[in-house]
């Protein structure tokens, strides 16, 4: 049978993009290599940004805890900053995600999961695909499979470990009242604890999701230093923990191909300070559903036609990524000025809490933060 678009994942990206082309009326399928629903590994963090692009409310049970604000410690520094609206949710990813799937579902979207996608043909007409399962055609593939991407092999060469974080990360078991007196509604943050990177602590409904994060060419002995962590705040250190990979957003790269258009971490759309990859998902799931209707309605999958995803991209987001990218190497570069400023002026992590709550983008609150860094630093100084 041929698909007008197979969407190859089944993730936030692919999820939302199958979703919209669905409901454009395109015969779409969803190939997920996991047995849904599967286990993410994944803090469970999602912002009010990300939650604003979705066309539908999720259900309450989704959301574990909200989130009102950020705890930051540095060394022997510790701030806290809070919002009086919700800058984001705490919930489990396994069923967040397949939320996202059963809404595509609804919309008429197929899905064939346990089952690997294992090559792509490229044709004049069409697009094979092969799995360990069946072949099936389709006018264009999107490709949502992640950090990993295996469609990704026909658009672009693979991340190098400087592009990529590693994470780690495991849940704590815990009583209500426990999270609740600890730290209820907000994220710990701790920095310092890797290089390029940070550690951290959300509360959940019934547990506490603990992880590190650093870039992975930089990430020397990646369990000792998660073994540390978790002592280091007298936690259980006998745990079964997971690991993956964060890619970062800002580079240079190519997103699409003739009758190709790659989503989400497949293109490397995350935050390169703080890792937010879901915002960026469901964004560019939408925005590749578009631009497939378009070229479907003008019969041309040509790379050419499809370069105009990119620029729709870097209009809506793009320039927000490069923005996360300079203030990652800026901040991690000078840690001892940044992060302790960050640590030491309640007024910055206020400030900065607009970002993930969609109020502010990073352009606008690294040209706000420079104007002010001469004054904290003399504060700083002076309070010595």
């Amino acid at each position: 049978m041929k698909y007008d678009v197979i969407v190859v994942g089944s993730g936030p990206a692919g999820s939302t993009a199958a979703r919209e082309c669905a409901l454009r009326g395109l015969n779409t399928l969803v190939i997920e290599k996991e047995k849904l629903p599967r286990h993410k590994p994944c803090g469970g963090a999602v912002s009010s940004k990300a939650l604003s692009l979705l066309d539908f409310k999720i259900r309450n049970d989704l959301v574990e805890r909200e989130c009102y604000g950020s705890r930051l410690h540095y060394g022997g520094y510790e701030i806290e900053a809070r919002k009086p609206y919700r800058i984001g949710i705490f919930t489990s990813r396994d069923e967040f995600d397949m939320y996202l799937v059963e809404k595509a579902i609804d919309a008429n979207a197929e899905l064939k999961d346990a089952e690997s996608v294992k090559s792509l043909t490229i044709g004049d007409s069409s697009v094979v695909v092969r799995t360990d399962k069946g072949t099936y055609k389709a006018s264009a593939v999107i490709g949502a499979d992640g950090v990993n991407s295996g469609v990704a092999n026909y658009v672009r060469p693979r991340y190098n470990t400087n592009e990529v974080a590693l994470a780690m990360e495991t849940e704590i078991p815990a009583r209500d009242e426990e999270i609740t007196e600890r730290i209820k509604d907000i994220a710990e943050v701790y920095f310092g604890i890797t290089n390029m990177g940070y550690g951290w602590v959300f509360p959940k409904r019934e547990h506490f999701s603990v992880g590190v994060a650093g870039l992975l060419s930089q990430f020397k002995e990646p369990k000792s230093v998660f073994v540390n962590f978790l002592k280091k705040l007298n936690f259980n250190t006998d745990v079964q923990f997971h690991a993956h990979l964060i890619p970062a957003g800002g580079y240079e790269r190519e997103f699409c191909s003739d009758r190709i258009i790659l989503v989400g971490d497949a293109a490397g759309y995350v935050d390169a300070f703080y890792g937010e990859g879901i915002q960026y998902a469901i964004h560019s799931g939408k925005l590749a559903a578009g631009v497939i209707l378009e070229s479907y309605e003008k019969g041309d999958f040509s790379k050419e036609e499809l370069t105009r995803y990119k620029e729709l991209c870097y209009g809506a987001f793009g320039e927000n990524l490069d923005c996360a990218l300079k203030f990652s190497g800026q901040v991690y570069k000078y840690p001892d000025v940044f992060i302790k400023l960050f640590a030491t002026n309640k007024s910055i992590i206020d400030k900065w809490l607009d970002v993930p709550a969609g109020r502010m983008n990073y352009k606008e609150f690294r040209r706000w933060l420079l104007v002010r860094t001469p004054h904290y630093l003399l504060k700083n100084y002076i309070s010595r």
